[in-house]
């Protein structure tokens, strides 16, 4: 156990915490003092601070400290902006620190953290006066490890160990658990630090405890899927594939495959989400990645490429700055165009501007009046594409002058450097996931990255799409994104991710698309034979009863053996959203990360918490769907100004949206909503699901 050594400052920041805060950082530094690298610290070095590291008290307070053989400093504590602004710290070694004491972990006082003076310790549940080492379980801890809640007290108040076996209606699953935590010698660490308990490398040796759903699910390969890992076209390859049918499980095997002969690969994805979860997943499967195998999203790459390459570094315009600007735009193209600009909206403006013009790389009017675009049976009307040239127009010489660009025109600086310069060492192979999400432009770029070097190398670009799921592109052919695949284009048809139950549901929502069908694109799927429950909605009286049915079904199921804490994922419509559950999920004691954490690991035994968007290409055995209502999914019911079809375009978004939430769900589907507010998609597969109201005055159902 290290000595601890408290800053001034840290004491000073700490006296201002309120009691629950407070409690939650002598939690954290009681783990600190044991073991730094604690997974539930999510500890790291810093850059800009020279030997100091971070770690987590909560989803916004952080801890900076250091240590050496004996001691450990704690030098700063505050919420997330202290990691922001660390290279303005100056961490003087005049610094007076001051030693503080804690309590060792097994002898359990019951003492407050609400001061500094004296010895200081985390606020407890009473000491028994016998040998009944789970009075010092939390509540949510005891729950996972299958206490019903009407229990919970009995349990923390038995006097002795036997007493337990006494408890009417305790599970015998949950007592055997108990009575293995409590006499394995090897398991003291757990008894003494309840927290352990939660982490993978402990539940793993747990007699009986269900397998790793999470991983067997995401590696698990069909002979038919094997087909394309171990194809060898030259060229490139389309790869289509309806939801559930493990394009990005073909992506990670082909890239350890074709990397294991020596080549030089890339397995390239559009979130930085998924190209996390296929890190994590491939050294699942070989270890640390191999030197010549690249996995990386497309604009990490670019970025880095042209910062390296070419000595292009950008200043990005993103969020309200960039509404800032489309607003100005749209005011000066409003009093100086020749044509009326229509009240459509900034959305409108901002996506005919990113996904069109720029996803396609139109440079003139002339060429963004004659473009296609997807999802119209008749064009956009000239008067309207002249107003949105205009816009765009202001809106480019407002960043020009600013001295800034978009995300938009990144891609559109690097597909001219790499024509003009290809790479000198080229990719042997380069395999893009979900590929239904880039732009044609963006396309046409990553179909460079196997170009130049030896022309009489063998290689190949694989593209693996649905456009099903395309929620961020506005949709093209494959020839327009300058790749020519005739002849090379697959369809894996059959789900194997979900239950027919849920798979039934979502196709389904799906079919009402008339867009997609129109454009036949959408690929009828093959259901796989795996039988299991409903889909279920589940309407709330209130929308923060959305957050209690969630935390206390997943307490049900995890302490019911079913599931792990890992299998369990919450998708949100917003991010504000996401950070609502995880500050439930924390105020419980249930471990969670959100996907923006950069200590994000699929595999973790955690709940994640992720927006929908960020959930391409990953799929859980148990999701729950929140805020599916109106005025979030879909957002607009209806946009003043738009014409109908622009309308329904609009609309179909959201639903592709609910349809890729639905579809990471491998066994089990809830969908929260709230009475009063439901959104008008759920109408549609009213037929499919089994409906539950839920008032918050008993406990979630536990059946699934």
């Amino acid at each position: 156990m290290f000595e601890l050594q408290l800053s001034d400052e840290f004491k000073e920041t700490l006296d201002r915490c309120s009691a629950e805060l407070k409690n939650q950082v002598m939690g954290t530094i009681q783990r600190l003092s044991v073991d730094p690298g604690h997974p539930s610290l999510q500890a790291h070095r810093l850059r800009g601070a020279a030997g100091k590291w971070e770690c987590y008290v909560n989803r916004q307070w952080r801890i900076i400290f250091d240590w050496d053989n004996n001691s450990l400093r704690l030098w700063k504590l505050g919420d997330h902006r202290i990691i922001d602004r660390v290279h303005q710290f100056v961490f003087s070694p005049h610094t007076a620190f001051s030693r503080l004491e804690m309590d060792d972990p097994g002898e359990a006082e019951e003492e407050s953290a609400a001061g500094l003076e004296g010895t200081l310790a985390v606020e407890r549940a009473p000491q028994p006066e016998a040998d009944n080492p789970f009075a010092y379980f939390p509540a949510t801890h005891l729950r996972i490890l299958g206490v019903p809640p009407h229990l919970v007290k009995k349990v923390q108040r038995a006097r002795r160990l036997e007493e337990l076996e006494q408890i009417e209606g305790l599970p015998e699953q949950s007592l055997h658990w108990m009575l293995d935590l409590a006499t394995d010698c090897e398991m003291e660490h757990v008894i003494y630090n309840p927290d352990n308990l939660l982490y993978r490398t402990t539940l793993d040796r747990l007699r009986g405890y269900c397998q790793g759903s999470l991983k067997r699910l995401m590696l698990n390969l069909d002979p038919e899927q094997d087909r394309y890992v171990k194809s060898r076209h030259r060229g490139a390859i389309v790869l289509r594939g309806c939801a559930g049918s493990g394009k990005t499980t073909v992506g990670i095997y082909r890239a350890i495959e074709l990397a294991g002969t020596g080549r030089k690969v890339l397995l390239m994805t559009y979130t930085r989400t998924l190209n996390g979860v296929n890190k994590t997943l491939i050294e699942e499967l070989i270890g640390p990645l191999p030197e010549n195998l690249e996995v990386n999203t497309f604009f990490n790459w670019l970025v880095e490429y042209l910062r390296w390459e070419h000595g292009i570094t950008f200043n990005i315009v993103d969020g309200a700055d960039q509404k800032e600007i489309l607003k100005e735009a749209l005011r000066q193209a409003g009093q100086s165009a020749d044509v009326a600009i229509p009240a459509l909206g900034a959305d409108f403006y901002l996506t005919e501007i990113m996904q069109v013009i720029k996803g396609n790389g139109l440079d003139s009017l002339e060429n963004y009046l004659q473009v296609r675009r997807f999802g119209r049976n008749t064009p956009l009307p000239p008067a309207y594409r002249r107003a949105v040239w205009a816009v765009y127009t202001s809106y480019q010489e407002l960043l020009r002058e600013a001295g800034r660009c978009d995300w938009g025109d990144i891609p559109l600086v690097g597909l001219e450097k790499i024509i003009e310069n290809p790479l000198d060492d080229p990719y042997d192979d380069v395999i893009l996931d979900e590929g239904q999400d880039l732009s044609p432009v963006q396309l046409r770029l990553t179909r460079e990255l196997i170009k130049g070097g030896d022309p009489r190398s063998h290689r190949s670009y694989m593209v693996m799409a649905d456009a099903s799921q395309t929620i961020y592109s506005r949709g093209f052919s494959w020839k327009e994104a300058g790749i020519e695949a005739r002849g090379r284009t697959y369809i894996l048809r059959k789900n194997y991710r979900n239950t027919r139950q849920v798979a039934a549901a979502a196709t389904r929502l799906l079919e009402h698309n008339t867009l997609l069908t129109q454009e036949r694109e959408f690929i009828e799927p093959s259901w796989s034979h795996r039988i299991g429950a409903r889909p279920r909605v589940v309407t709330c009286d209130l929308e923060e009863r959305e957050l209690r049915f969630v935390c206390e079904k997943i307490l049900d199921l995890v302490g019911g053996g079913h599931f792990r804490l890992s299998d369990f994922a919450v998708l949100c419509p917003t991010r504000d959203m996401c950070g609502q559950y995880c500050d439930e999920f924390n105020r419980r004691g249930i471990p969670c990360v959100f996907h923006k954490d950069q200590a994000f690991n699929i595999l973790e035994e955690k709940v994640k918490v992720m927006t929908i968007h960020s959930s391409k290409g990953i799929e859980f055995p148990v999701v729950f769907v929140a805020g599916v209502r109106r005025g979030l999914l879909p957002r607009y019911i209806s946009r003043h100004g738009l014409d109908k079809e622009e309308s329904q375009l609009d609309h179909e978004r959201f639903r592709t949206l609910l349809y890729v939430a639905m579809t990471r769900a491998a066994e089990n589907l809830f969908l929260l909503t709230t009475a009063g507010k439901e959104s008008p998609f759920l109408a549609e597969i009213a037929g499919l699901v089994d409906q539950e109201e839920y008032r918050g005055s008993k406990n979630p159902s536990l059946s699934s």
